[in-house]
């Protein structure tokens, strides 16, 4: 899809599917099998494979006290392949077109911002830590010690990151306090829009209205 603001809209009703029940999950991984690049919608297949494994682990720990574990395990691993798919599809740029043109060039372009900001500090966050983790291997082979990080080693450079971020936050913020932004700004929202994205978004729908309506029959 080219409109971000299908894109929002599709990952917003897929989520809410994939988490109301294993049927609207089911249904959403299929949307997700057709509509998404697949391995390149994982923009770190490592990260998301260390994901699945803590959620099986969560899973099978319900299990074991009797509760639905494998009912979590398929709603939260459809929901972590959504959240791949708008972490690869959604800029920052999406995020305040978006905010702007639905709420408006003062809370909307302010929440805008803030999105935008948020997905750019979580785009920079695995290049920080590839950089991070080279300088902590480097600083063992100097010293005579193994090239293999730790667990000590991951929480320290964890630790390392934050720390950057929240100063990179505060000098951000200070920098547009200096250049008179108070509160809102002015902003056109453009948006590309093809013929194909009705499809996608039609079966986004339709899914997230069987989901519901499973729902209220269940109920």
């Amino acid at each position: 899809m080219k409109d971000a603001r299908l894109k929002l809209l599709s990952v917003f009703l897929l989520s809410v599917s994939a988490y109301a029940s294993v049927t609207g999950a089911a249904l959403a991984f299929i949307w997700w099998l057709v509509f998404s690049k697949r391995l390149k919608s994982l923009p770190s297949p490592k990260i998301f494979l260390g994901l699945f494994m803590i959620t099986g682990a969560i899973s099978l720990l319900m299990e074991y006290r009797g509760l639905p574990g494998i009912s979590y395990f398929i709603r939260m691993s459809t929901i972590i392949l959504i959240a791949g798919y708008a972490y690869t599809e959604l800029s920052s740029r999406d995020m305040l077109n978006v905010m702007t043109w639905l709420l408006g060039e003062r809370y909307g372009f302010e929440l805008g911002l803030i999105s935008a900001i948020a997905v750019q500090k979580i785009r920079q966050l695995s290049t920080d830590y590839a950089r991070t983790k080279v300088a902590h291997r480097m600083k063992a082979v100097y010293r005579g010690g193994k090239d293999r990080l730790r667990c000590a080693d991951y929480l320290s450079v964890a630790g390392i990151i934050l720390i950057n971020s929240l100063k990179d936050s505060k000098e951000q913020s200070k920098v547009l306090a200096i250049r008179g932004y108070r509160h809102g700004g002015r902003l056109q929202p453009v948006f590309d829009k093809s013929k194909s994205d009705y499809i996608p978004i039609f079966c986004a729908t339709a899914l997230f209205l069987c989901t519901f309506l499973t729902l209220v029959t269940y109920l």
